[in-house]
């Protein structure tokens, strides 16, 4: 008779230093793996004997291991003569269930793939970082639609960790979850095969409105201030979230992904698409800043000595998205430090804009062109005008006179 056991093959682990959970079946003296889909962390694993301690993953895979014992019990005269391979076919072959099955972690993830291909790359982003979310919150990398009810949605959010993650992950989910059940249901046909719709059920939490993303210039000021914590370390999130504040908001309010990317310096300007629109405009959202003398010294520590791109951001940390996670748990340290609510990375850009108008005194229209935002009503005039930064590098420098407290701004 075969025999089955739950394992975890130490010398299997995956990037992220997780490991895949097995049920190794045997036979015969031979063995092969089922892999269960659940993925343990360190905390889940016992230290000696590498054993799982997780009873949540245990109480599942027990489950799973009855069902195999199940299908031998019902084919045990004709097991005997079987091969290790044919006994992993019979107890991992897949009868269609009475009612539909979608893993919604792996629809999205073709869904992530459609997105970059039609150049969305921030949705696509979004969505990505929702799934990664929604996969740490099950403990698995395959969720079945038919288990996202109401409940679920409710657990998860709790669990969340962050006031605009509350917000987004559920929402792109919610964005996956009606698109599958436009895709499987006809509903003039009478098929629903998605029949639930927790989300109609569940009123997801707001993301913080734009006017409250912003902090005052006196906050601004003091964050400037904050002295290095944790030097000692190659990578303090701490500290790399007070530099990235600082370079995103005397860089006009430059996203994170853009320094991520970014590859062209030179003669004092950083130069580059914005990734979130460039797709999307005739001029790929080309923008050209000065250097100021402030932010030189950050420049430089964060410069690519290889010269592929302008900083090694790209050299310590694995994606984009990474790297904004890691200045997103810096932010919350720095929140605290400075006494106020809410701080995330695109207060630096909100926190620019708002100064930059009303308390520096420079024009919306300004602005908005240091935003790189598109005015409608002016598009066909800027057709016939030489696009020339020196009027937004001198709004800049009137700005930065006004935060360093350089000059007084009078109205």
């Amino acid at each position: 008779m075969a025999t089955f056991k739950t394992v975890i093959i130490k010398c299997n682990a995956r990037k992220d230093s997780t490991h895949n959970i097995n049920i190794r079946v045997t036979h015969n003296r031979k063995s092969k793996y089922i892999n269960t889909g659940f993925v343990a962390t360190k905390d889940d694993i016992t230290k000696k004997g590498f054993k799982l301690k997780n009873h949540f993953f245990i109480d599942e895979t027990e489950k799973m291991i009855g069902k195999y014992r199940d299908i031998c019990n019902k084919n045990a005269l004709a097991l005997k003569d079987m091969e290790i391979g044919q006994v992993f076919d019979l107890v991992t072959k897949t009868e269609k269930p009475d009612s539909f099955y979608l893993d919604i972690v792996g629809y999205g993830r073709k869904q992530v793939e459609i997105l970059l291909k039609n150049g969305r790359k921030g949705t696509a982003s979004n969505l990505q970082s929702a799934l990664n979310n929604l996969v740490k919150f099950v403990g698995c990398e395959q969720v079945d639609v038919n288990k996202i009810t109401a409940k679920f949605i409710m657990e998860w959010i709790e669990w969340i960790d962050g006031v605009r993650a509350k917000a987004t992950y559920p929402s792109n989910i919610r964005k996956l979850h009606n698109g599958a059940k436009r895709e499987y249901n006809i509903e003039e046909l009478g098929i629903i095969k998605i029949p639930l719709s927790p989300f109609s059920v569940v009123k997801l939490p707001k993301e913080p409105k734009a006017k409250d993303i912003d902090i005052p210039v006196e906050k601004v000021r003091e964050l400037f201030n904050l002295a290095y914590k944790d030097t000692r370390k190659d990578i303090s999130t701490y500290n790399l979230a007070l530099d990235m504040f600082m370079l995103s908001f005397c860089l006009w309010g430059t996203n994170a992904v853009d320094f991520y990317e970014c590859t062209d310096y030179k003669d004092g300007r950083i130069t580059y698409n914005r990734a979130k629109t460039k797709s999307r405009r005739d001029d790929e959202a080309k923008i050209s800043i000065k250097v100021e003398p402030e932010i030189m010294p950050l420049i430089e520590k964060y410069r690519d000595k290889t010269g592929k791109r302008v900083f090694c951001f790209y050299q310590k940390y694995s994606d984009k998205i990474a790297f904004n996670t890691a200045i997103g748990n810096g932010l919350r340290k720095i929140r605290d430090e400075i006494g106020i609510d809410y701080l995330v990375y695109y207060s630096a850009r909100h926190s620019f804009a708002t100064i930059a108008i009303n308390d520096a005194d420079i024009s919306e229209y300004t602005v908005h062109k240091m935003l790189n935002h598109v005015i409608e009503e002016m598009k066909i005039t800027e057709k016939y005008v030489r696009k020339d930064w020196r009027p937004l590098d001198r709004a800049n420098r009137k700005l930065l006179d006004f935060v360093f407290e350089k000059q007084t701004i009078t109205s």
